[in-house]
């Protein structure tokens, strides 16, 4: 069963998300921040990472840069969910390394298309 991890840093989007994914015959883990997010990420090698952008103690941003630079995440793909839809935000997500952006709210079934685009 392949294993996504969900950082995001409302606990009702979260749920909702796990709901869903597991529905889609996923196994979830989540954090609510991006320092959670980045340990959970490298204890558990997840095959996928859905990562919200604005969060507290570290955002997704700063995450991001940390898995693209650990040879341990370097490699796992990242989506990042956010409200956040500016040109600068995108063309950061892109910058660091993100293999796509879906701004909220989005459609779940295209999400799930590219989900398993990427695992």
């Amino acid at each position: 069963m392949k294993k996504i991890l969900v950082v995001d840093d409302d606990p009702d989007i979260i749920a909702l998300t796990k709901k869903r994914l597991q529905d889609s015959g996923y196994q979830v883990i989540s954090a609510q921040d991006g320092a959670e997010g980045f340990n959970k990420a490298t204890e558990e090698n997840p095959d996928l990472i859905l990562l919200d952008i604005v969060m507290p103690k570290k955002d997704g941003f700063a995450m991001l840069e940390d898995l693209r630079k650990n040879l341990s995440t370097r490699d796992i793909p990242v989506i990042i969910l956010s409200a956040k839809g500016e040109t600068d935000s995108l063309f950061k997500g892109e910058k660091f390394g993100a293999v796509d952006y879906f701004i909220k709210p989005f459609d779940w079934q295209e999400l799930l298309q590219f989900i398993k685009r990427y695992i």
